[in-house]
């Protein structure tokens, strides 16, 4: 699966079934980990089942079903600083769609666990920021976790909501709205669209107008990441600065 299909084919999974993720997936996901560590200098962590026997990602079982079958999990963790929100999100998505392309499950949580039972290591002046469950989605997906799905999607933005262009969105240029298009297509850590793309004189960037909550930045990241791979595949390189208002800097 590439990259482009992943972004097509992730959807947050709430849902998870028995299969045991195969040794080597786990393998590979640990490796990913430790590069991303080393590029970036984030603190993500790789955890499996517990030896209590006690599940090994304390879930809610009001928005999860399934919640004994999740063995692995990463979490991610950085200085409790905006900027390194931005960066967690952006490298935190590359580990989702890597884990969509070895065909598992993953959903970005936020809130709905119980970080007092979850297992990271976190220093001083840093946090848990999010985790990401790890495992097979069920064949069949709940009704309750359909309309889980339902509720949160139904309060997506047009494409045309997430630019503020000096033209006319249809004068775009074809390679920015498909990089609008992949945004759309992303998971949110707020379960919300905040990040608008401004476009002026050909030159790009990425903010949050409303800045209502430092996880805003968990979905400023994801979202570069998003634009920046569907911008590649059209043939525009580049590379994000990190923060808000932060340019998206042609290679």
């Amino acid at each position: 699966m590439d990259i482009m299909t992943a972004i097509e084919k992730r959807i947050s999974v709430r849902s998870y079934d028995a299969r045991p993720v195969e040794p080597e997936k786990i393998e590979q996901i640990a490796s990913l980990i430790e590069e991303i560590n080393v590029e970036s200098g984030l603190k993500f962590q790789l955890y499996g089942p517990r030896d209590d026997g006690e599940p090994s990602l304390p879930l809610s079982t009001k928005m999860f079903a399934g919640v004994e079958n999740v063995q692995h999990y990463a979490a991610l963790v950085a200085p409790d600083d905006v900027v390194w929100a931005d960066k967690l999100g952006y490298y935190g998505e590359k580990l989702v769609l890597f884990a969509t392309q070895l065909g598992l499950g993953t959903c970005w949580v936020a809130g709905t666990y119980d970080p007092s039972k979850t297992r990271a290591e976190v220093g001083d002046g840093e946090r848990l920021w999010d985790v990401i469950p790890l495992g097979y989605a069920t064949e069949k997906v709940p009704m309750k976790q359909r309309m889980i799905r339902a509720g949160i999607r139904k309060s997506d933005k047009k494409l045309a909501e997430l630019v503020d262009a000096d033209v006319a969105y249809d004068e775009l240029p074809d390679w920015f709205k498909s990089a609008l298009d992949s945004v759309s297509k992303g998971p949110s850590a707020v379960n919300e669209q905040p990040v608008v793309f401004v476009y002026r004189e050909g030159e790009v960037k990425a903010t949050l107008p409303a800045k209502k909550r430092d996880l805003e930045f968990n979905d400023l990241g994801i979202a570069k990441l998003h634009f920046e791979l569907a911008a590649a595949a059209h043939g525009i390189n580049g590379k994000w600065e990190w923060g808000d208002d932060a340019r998206f800097v042609l290679e």
